[in-house]
């Protein structure tokens, strides 16, 4: 499933594309472009291919597996602090908007591991982020 969004990302033109990195979660569910990535993968008008696709744009996605870094151990790489992503964590569902930011700041992150936390984001997902943030901090 994220596959399938990023690659219908990938095959936007590059001024759908800048129309999608300019919306926040809320305007991205009116934006064209949305509908049009909906269209090319078949899947269903929700919040969780919203999220999906709000995190995936404008961020950078690993080409093969072996490079990729899960969100956790990104952020420690782009020198995101402990007490962001503490930030994150308690900011309830407008903590997506502040992951966004600092997701924009990381290379080569893992499709699957930016695609679940954006999938179940909630309460567990953000405890869990900051657990694997601070464990992947420690190594």
């Amino acid at each position: 499933m994220y596959q399938r969004i990023y690659e219908a990302y990938c095959r936007l033109g590059k001024g759908e594309q800048a129309e999608l990195k300019r919306c926040n979660l809320k305007n991205l569910a009116n934006a064209p472009a949305y509908f049009r990535v909906l269209k090319m993968t078949g899947l269903q008008d929700n919040q969780q291919t919203l999220r999906i696709l709000f995190l995936l744009v404008g961020v950078d996605i690993a080409k093969d597996d072996e490079q990729a870094r899960s969100v956790a151990d990104a952020l420690i790489h782009a020198g995101v602090k402990e007490q962001h992503i503490i930030q994150i964590s308690r900011s309830g569902d407008n903590g997506i908007e502040y992951l966004k930011r600092q997701l924009i700041r990381c290379k080569q992150l893992n499709l699957n591991s930016i695609g679940k936390l954006a999938q179940y984001w909630g309460d567990n997902a953000r405890r869990n982020l900051l657990k694997d943030f601070i464990l992947a901090e420690q190594d």
